[in-house]
């Protein structure tokens, strides 16, 4: 049996009551389990279960489930504004989200935190993002960058498939702990047989965010997960996390004040900018920060290679600005990113195809109500207090009527003007980095690495997917790429001989950086 329900709104001109007609029809409906029933199929893939009720039921979507109430999905820029505006006053994240990050990244994460408490954690946070702290992460990437070329280019030799999704992770996290930490971790050699080896760092974090995405529509999880022995698991990851950066801040905290003033990283603005003395909160910050730092890059990085294979202009594009800025022999300054339109434009494009947090939601802590689109059929929309409200990205940033006939096709030129420079779209239309007062305070670090790490690899090695499919999103806060992203490479021989010399040209690409990052010392993660 199909039925169709019916979201009241008001009209707030002259507050007379009207419904708009919001046609969500799950079969075998009932009041006491709301739509559970259609819900528990997807309940490992809530991402495509929303983009199931776009598909089949437009924008404006209301379905309740059992512990949870009722969820009105916004899939529309106008209503995310205004729910954005409003966030920690007539919106927050609802004590089930608060709950389930506090566990995940720590009561001090802004993620897990709201009020008085998520304003200290932002205040913290903020000085790392200062435009002084690039010159932390452009050392770093100096440093790390190179080595990584050098296993780039012994796969190319040895002509070895890598995964390069599980290459940019590693690389990823290699360069946050040496910008954030001055430390090194074995993640990258130059033997690609590396990649293959498993590391408990990159295990854990893959375990607490899937565990932590499964909790998000499990209102009991607290107590299911004491009987599939999940909840055990998960403690032992976050427990291993904990300590490392416990460890770190001690013995940094234990130094005199000369020997901290020699670091000029993350950490030390961490302990320099604040009054704050809580372990906790220096703690929670930079593990807040290595799952931010890895995560959103790592996929934009990976899903951007999955497109950008299929449209190798947009690779020659990215590879000819690369090397007409004559730079491949060290990361670009942080101050040359406007220089690298197309590499910007390919990373906007990216996100907006395959937003870092494809979906979200908010709790509404008072009655409100919506604005109406009278142009699209929609009155002002009541949501009372308890309702959540939720979006996909994924699905709004992919809409016809909000960004074109061509929503769904990969066009870079779309945040390119007449003259190539790179226009950055207004927010919320594109809503990667979010909007409002919780708005992401690192998207410029993200726009950097991507822009950075490309512009030193393209240049020398031509990558090609050994399968060219479909890829799909595991389940997770994040939209990692399910499957290995399997490449072939080859050295771009030109490019090598415009930086380096006849004699490492002879060599036949036996190490394009020889010698270059031997003996580094790697911290354990134990």
């Amino acid at each position: 049996m199909i039925n169709t329900f019916f979201l009241p709104a008001l009209l707030a001109q002259n507050w007379d009551v009207f419904v708009v007609p919001i046609p969500w029809a799950p079969p075998d409906t009932s009041d006491s389990v709301g739509n559970l029933l259609d819900i528990l199929p997807h309940l490992a893939d809530m991402l495509s279960y929303f983009s199931k009720l776009h598909s089949q039921y437009g924008d404006l979507v209301t379905f309740t489930l059992p512990g949870f109430g009722r969820t009105i999905i916004i899939d529309r820029p106008e209503w995310l504004e205004h729910v954005r505006k409003n966030d920690m006053v007539v919106y927050g994240k609802g004590e089930r989200t608060l709950v389930m990050f506090t566990a995940f990244l720590g009561g001090w994460s802004p993620f897990g935190a709201e009020g008085m408490r998520w304003k200290t954690s932002r205040k913290v946070i903020k000085p790392i993002f200062a435009s002084a702290q690039f010159d932390a992460t452009l050392r770093a990437m100096n440093e790390i960058l190179m080595p990584a070329r050098e296993l780039l280019s012994n796969a190319a030799k040895q002509d070895v498939v890598i995964d390069f999704n599980e290459f940019f992770g590693r690389l990823l996290v290699m360069i946050f702990y040496k910008m954030a930490l001055s430390s090194d971790i074995a993640l990258l050699t130059p033997d690609p047989s590396c990649l293959s080896e498993p590391h408990m760092l990159l295990a854990d974090a893959s375990t607490q965010n899937s565990i932590s995405s499964g909790r998000i529509f499990n209102p009991w999880w607290q107590f299911t997960e004491q009987l599939n022995g999940v909840g055990e698991t998960f403690a032992a990851a976050r427990g291993r996390a904990d300590k490392l950066v416990d460890d770190i801040i001690a013995s940094r905290r234990k130094m005199s004040r000369e020997a901290a003033a020699a670091y000029d990283d993350f950490l030390s603005t961490l302990l320099q900018g604040t009054d704050e003395v809580d372990p906790v909160l220096f703690r929670d910050c930079i593990i807040t920060l290595l799952f931010a730092s890895k995560d959103t890059t790592q996929n934009a990085l990976s899903w951007s290679l999955h497109e950008l294979s299929r449209h190798p202009d947009w690779v020659d594009a990215m590879r000819n600005e690369a090397l007409s800025r004559d730079t491949q022999e060290r990361a670009i300054p942080y101050d040359n990113l406007a220089n690298y339109p197309i590499h910007m434009a390919v990373l906007y494009e990216t996100l907006r195809l395959w937003p870092g947090v494809p979906k979200n939601s908010r709790v509404a802590l008072q009655d409100d109500v919506l604005p109406g689109i009278p142009e699209l059929g929609y009155g002002p929309i009541k949501v009372d207090k308890g309702d959540n409200v939720a979006w996909s990205d994924f699905e709004m940033m992919k809409n016809e009527a909000v960004w074109g006939p061509d929503a769904k096709e990969f066009n870079p030129a779309r945040h390119l003007d007449a003259d190539g420079q790179f226009v950055k779209p207004s927010q919320p239309k594109f809503h990667a980095f979010g909007a409002g007062p919780r708005a992401c305070p690192g998207s410029q670090s993200a726009t950097y690495q991507f822009v950075a790490i490309w512009a030193s690899i393209l240049p020398f090695f031509d990558i090609k997917p050994v399968e060219m499919k479909d890829r799909y999103w595991s389940d997770g806060l994040t939209i990692s790429m399910r499957d290995p992203l399997l490449v072939r490479l080859k050295v771009d021989w030109s490019t090598y001989r415009l930086q380096y010399s006849r004699a490492d040209e002879e060599t036949n690409g036996t190490s394009l950086y020889s010698g270059v990052g031997a003996g580094l010392s790697y911290a354990v993660y134990s």
